[in-house]
């Protein structure tokens, strides 16, 4: 026997236990000799019982529930059994041992070339085998061969776990960046959304929009610098002021912060009161900065809701008219925007009828590319063509409508259009991947599900690819996943890769995102458009993409617009890409990739 190799095996057996059985006394004190020489750590019985009393006692020593696999200091890593044994045999005793852990490694010894007892142990799950007389020699190698097997279970089950740790903490850090200003350290506006979104009947919400004004004078006269600091400690006398009335407060956009209470019932008083005294704290402080000799007064202008929908716009449209008007603050009431507003909608309701009516829903098309700088995709994008006030063609985009669409049934004709146009350049571009957005609202849509449907089944039956990727919107407001489930059975796309857009802003819940099993992640654009200017954003973004890597989830960014973002996402790893610097979206398809 090679000595080295003997060395090694020891030393490769100093952290395993071992549980051996055997009835024969002089079998057992020969074999248990030759263990000793490999294994620190040797528990012997002479039968199945008391075998399986010492097994139940190594498991019950671990914490938690007691019968788990998981790597524990006192656990049996190996069990050596005879099959002929009294109280009762091997083969009774390996199955109450996999009962318990499946995971175990087992090996036989026996001097019954049986071959039932064989095909049993097969069955069970047996890890090798020595026939008696035991030689050295064979036990050498059966040892050798299973002690590999568990080490490398170990060293699986442990690098799993640190992988499971690593995105844990991964997913933690993007949360807290995700929902916590970089520069002030308050709550940002994600969070402030979420609480809004979750604010219940029986609570009264009061809401006060905060802006800086002139502030942009401030970054021009003192620099970027000196702005962030007027921001840092604003938000720290902002954040005394609201703590003191029980108020939350969040930073919102560059000068602009909220200040947020919830209360059981409408108090206008109060409420007024509250707006008192946070404008006799806040309006015309001095703020020190460091640096410069004079202290720099700030003014602030208010809006302010106590509405409970739409808070935040309501707010900012009594922000817009506090500023617009001088005053130092205005309560939403609803003729602020309601005429403007509702000749706005009536306006686009007429050109969005006019446009079903004459078929002038139009795909226009934006190509997604490799890291290589191929062309592999293109997200269709609706338009519609109208006319301009000068009677000219226009393509307009869905920026100015597909609000205003959304409220009225007039989004489901767009969609079911928009769908159907796409479904049937696939019949004439069969080698081009498109990719369409597809909204909660779409997969409930009768009409839409039996167009999809019936289109699958027109593929399928001139054998023709199913190349459509479908765009889900990472910040709509479902926890009904089953309802993307449910749509891609009934139109008979099961295996339909999923693209989750707009992913890091909104309503990002990364368990929530991943139950979709997604095959691609896109990046929001408001990250990519900072990511050469910010490395907070650039950071996140890394680790956005991190997150996908280790669950096997492509990653697509969008609104690359240069040279330089192209180069730096390539480097972060992200797998495609789409922007302007890629290609604009345009009406006319090639004729193929």
């Amino acid at each position: 026997m090679d000595t080295s190799a003997m060395e090694r095996l020891k030393s490769r057996c100093k952290e395993i236990r071992i549980l051996y059985i055997e009835d024969d006394e002089v079998t057992r004190k020969y074999t248990h000799s030759i263990l000793s020489e490999f294994f620190d750590s040797i528990d012997v019985a002479s039968d199945g019982q008391h075998a399986y009393d010492l097994f139940i006692d190594a498991e019950l020593d671990i914490p938690a529930l007691g019968l788990s696999c998981e790597p524990q200091s006192r656990r049996y890593n190996l069990v050596i059994t005879d099959i002929k044994m009294p109280k009762f045999d091997g083969i009774a005793l390996i199955a109450k041992i996999r009962k318990i852990c499946k995971e175990t490694a087992i090996i036989v010894t026996s001097a019954h070339n049986d071959v039932e007892y064989l095909i049993e142990t097969i069955r069970l799950g047996v890890d090798g085998y020595i026939l008696k007389p035991i030689e050295f020699d064979q036990l050498f190698d059966s040892l050798a061969s299973t002690v590999e097997t568990i080490l490398l279970k170990e060293e699986r089950r442990a690098y799993t776990s640190s992988l499971k740790q690593t995105i844990v903490l991964q997913q933690s850090a993007l949360e807290e960046q995700l929902h916590t200003d970089a520069l002030t350290k308050l709550p940002n506006k994600n969070t402030l959304d979420s609480i809004l979104s979750h604010i219940q009947p029986v609570e009264v919400p009061s809401l006060f929009l905060i802006n800086i004004d002139r502030f942009k004078n401030y970054n021009k006269l003192y620099g970027i610098e000196v702005g962030n600091q007027i921001l840092k400690e604003f938000a720290h006398h902002l954040k005394e002021v609201a703590t003191s009335m029980c108020y939350s407060v969040f930073r919102v956009s560059s000068n602009e912060f909220a200040m947020l209470h919830l209360d059981t019932e409408l108090n206008p008083e109060k409420i007024y009161e509250d707006i008192n005294q946070t404008l006799e704290l806040l309006n015309g402080i001095a703020i020190k900065v460091e640096g410069l000799n004079e202290r720099i007064l700030v003014h602030i202008s208010m809006g302010v809701t106590f509405d409970q929908e739409n808070l935040f716009n309501k707010a900012f449209t009594a922000l817009d008219f506090a500023k617009q008007s001088g005053k130092s603050f205005v309560v939403y009431t609803s003729n602020l925007d309601e005429t403007e507003s509702l000749a706005n909608d009536f306006y686009w309701q007429d050109v969005i009828a006019d446009t079903l009516d004459k078929d002038n829903v139009v795909p226009f098309f934006q190509p997604i590319c490799n890291k290589e700088g191929e062309i592999i995709k293109y997200e269709a994008l609706i338009r519609i063509k109208t006319k301009d006030k000068l009677e000219q063609e226009q393509y307009v985009s869905p920026y100015y409508f597909l609000d205003i669409a959304r409220r009225t049934r007039q989004y489901d004709s767009l969609s079911h259009k928009m769908i159907e146009k796409v479904l049937e350049l696939m019949v004439t571009h069969p080698t081009v991947t498109f990719s369409i957005n597809i909204s909660f609202r779409d997969m409930l849509n009768k009409e839409i599900r039996d167009l999809l449907r019936s289109k699958m089944e027109a593929f399928r039956a001139q054998n023709q690819a199913i190349n459509l990727v479908f765009e889900v919107v990472e910040s709509e407001k479902t926890t009904d996943l089953n309802t993307v489930k449910n749509f891609l059975k009934y139109i008979q796309y099961e295996e339909a890769p999923i693209a989750i857009d707009d992913f890091g802003t909104g309503y990002s819940n990364f368990s929530h995102v991943m139950q979709l099993n997604p095959a691609y992640i896109k990046i929001d654009g408001s990250l990519i458009k900072e990511i050469d200017m910010s490395e907070k954003t650039r950071l996140l973004v890394q680790g956005i993409v991190s997150f996908a890597k280790a669950l096997h989830v492509k990653t697509i960014a969008e609104y690359v617009h240069s040279q330089l973002i192209f180069d730096q996402l390539v480097e972060m790893g992200v797998d495609e890409f789409q922007g302007y610097y890629i290609g604009e979206p345009w009406l006319e398809l090639p004729c193929r990739l």
